[in-house]
């Protein structure tokens, strides 16, 4: 009797520790819940996977510029010279002054420079302000870099009545015979010299390119003095 006693025990011990094990292994296991669903059931469901984060680019693109306009002189109404003569078109350029320009002839710049050329590109007017030296001594300064020019030659470098002065000279060149050219330099009302320059062909001195030039002259002035 005593020996089936002690089996009965035996075995009601090792229930309990198997018992004990599978409630410890329940809790360990369904403390963790991902996703809202236990471990329970038919599986674990493993932790989602998260969506990889945006990779951005450190490649800095510059913003394009906006165009810019391209300066046009504006015209005023045309007044011909003489009858037989060009038409001359008044015209306020963007450089700040307003001036007499034959019909036809097309603006450039270089620098600060404005030039009106004629359809041939053998005459042209010239305009550009030259700082505050007194005016002579511009002309002075203006020849020292002309003389270097091939068949330079001055023909003459005088004060003017307005405060001004005129340099007048010929040289040649290339390919297109004698240039001759009047510089008139003038004190404007910003007190800055401006030099207005008329250049052509020697054959069209004194007529019609003097003409021009004087032309040029009584009708010149600067943005905000114009009559």
């Amino acid at each position: 009797m005593g020996r089936p006693v002690h089996r009965v025990l035996l075995a009601a011990l090792v229930g309990a520790l198997v018992g004990a094990l599978v409630g410890g292994g329940w809790y360990l296991v369904s403390r963790f819940d991902w996703g809202g669903r236990s471990a329970a059931g038919a599986g674990v469901t493993a932790p989602p996977t998260e969506p990889p984060s945006p990779t951005w680019s450190t490649r800095t693109v510059a913003p394009t510029p906006a165009p810019r306009p391209t300066p046009t002189p504006t015209v005023v109404t045309p007044v011909p010279t003489t009858p037989a003569g060009p038409l001359l078109v008044p015209v306020r350029d963007p450089g700040g002054f307003t001036l007499l320009v034959p019909d036809g002839w097309q603006r450039r710049t270089r620098d600060i420079v404005v030039f009106y050329d004629s359809p041939d590109r053998l005459s042209l007017i010239q305009v550009y302000s030259m700082g505050t030296d007194p005016p002579y001594q511009q002309a002075l300064a203006t020849e020292a870099t002309l003389v270097s020019n091939p068949g330079y030659r001055r023909i003459r470098l005088e004060r003017t009545a307005d405060g001004g002065a005129e340099l007048e000279y010929s040289y040649d060149l290339a390919g297109a015979g004698v240039r001759h050219a009047v510089d008139h330099i003038l004190v404007g009302p910003d007190g800055n010299a401006w030099a207005v320059l008329v250049a052509g062909p020697e054959q069209d001195w004194p007529s019609p390119l003097g003409e021009l030039l004087r032309s040029e002259l009584a009708t010149f002035c600067l943005a905000g003095s114009c009559p």
